[in-house]
């Protein structure tokens, strides 16, 4: 599964002192002595007191601006091994979390991230909670598969009439094409073809348009109320 989520990250306070700019993850690990090192692009053009507040914040060991283009510099900030664990990551890598993008602004730092099991994901905001970090889960979903039906949990026959659908104007308004002409190209009753149609709209919706954050969300604050 896919999870988008975003945090409160203690380890990026710099990011408040320049609130115009953007920070793009390239890397996250832990060193063999336990330092971390975090590789990111900072992006907009108060790089001066960005990197101010990089030297006053005592999370932070040193840095380095390893390139530097017009608009953006690629930073490798180290952390000592008492503040590793506001990093989240050993608790991302102990469950197979694996990040594929992290964003960090100065109001938060957004992650989609692979997950293993829900249980994973639980474990994970259980340990921003330890930690007195905010943790806000916005979606939840599978990760898409090569066949396009299957990436939206259509079967072949509903894709089929649905994109056969859309190319023929039936969603238009007005229609170019009416149900029984679909139909009959499709060679099918109307009857049937407008039960396969109704299907594949319910399951469309199921999959794109509704999400199981609200409910995962419901679901944590639930667990905290009972704890």
């Amino acid at each position: 599964m896919i999870a988008e989520f975003s945090i409160v990250s203690p380890l990026m306070r710099e990011a408040e002192a320049a609130p115009e700019m953007v920070f793009y993850t390239e890397d996250i690990h832990l060193t063999q002595s336990g330092e971390g090192k975090h590789v990111f692009w900072a992006s907009g053009d108060d790089f001066e007191t960005f990197e101010s507040a990089l030297q006053a914040d005592p999370t932070t060991k040193e840095y380095t601006c390893l390139t530097e283009l017009d608009d953006r510099r690629l930073y490798r900030v180290t952390y000592p091994e008492d503040a590793v664990q506001e990093l989240l990551y050993p608790k991302a890598a102990e469950h197979d979390m694996v990040y594929l993008d992290v964003t960090t602004t100065s109001e938060e730092t957004r992650f989609r991230a692979r997950i293993p099991t829900l249980e994973a994901l639980k474990a994970y905001r259980q340990a921003c909670e330890e930690e007195g970090i905010p943790f806000r889960l916005h979606r939840l979903y599978q990760e898409e598969p090569d066949e396009p039906a299957e990436r939206f949990g259509l079967t072949p026959a509903q894709y089929e009439i649905l994109v056969r659908a859309h190319e023929h104007g039936y969603f238009d308004q007005p229609r170019c094409i009416t149900l029984e002409e679909l139909a009959e190209e499709a060679e099918v009753t109307s009857s049937a073809l407008g039960r396969r149609l109704r299907r594949a709209l319910d399951t469309l919706i199921e999959q794109t348009v509704r999400s199981d954050a609200e409910e995962l969300n419901d679901h944590f604050s639930s667990e905290r109320d009972t704890t």
